[in-house]
């Protein structure tokens, strides 16, 4: 017996890989620009998934105060900026955004915890 839904199933995914005129698209031309805190004291702000080098803003608001660097990504899309004016405390409150100039954009924000004195 011949079973056509495997089959049909290969057909449409090759289908996909290859509707932009017959290239395959690449899983890091795909991906989202990200990014993440990787450290509170002082500030570093790490990312990802931006354009190889591209030139971005990162921009970071935090109970501290305002900081804001340009960064060039690196051939992997990765950036690392170090904001030493900044910090962030036990419950901090923090909007960080990164705008490139090929088109990247991204934006990370502090979850809000409850914090001071226990009941």
């Amino acid at each position: 017996m011949f079973r056509v839904a495997p089959i049909l199933a290969v057909v449409l995914a090759v289908g996909v890989a290859f509707a932009d005129g017959g290239t395959a698209v690449s899983p890091a031309a795909a991906t989202k620009a990200q990014l993440r805190v990787g450290a509170v004291q002082p500030l570093l702000v790490l990312g990802g998934g931006f354009r190889a080098g591209e030139t971005v803003r990162i921009t970071a608001s935090t109970d501290d105060g305002f900081g804001a660097k340009n960064a060039t990504a690196g051939a992997a899309g990765r950036i690392g900026v170090r904001f030493r004016q900044l910090s962030l405390g036990r419950c901090p409150t923090y909007v960080i955004s990164a705008k490139g100039n090929k088109g990247s954009r991204a934006t990370v924000r502090s979850v809000p915890y409850p914090c001071g004195i226990d009941p």
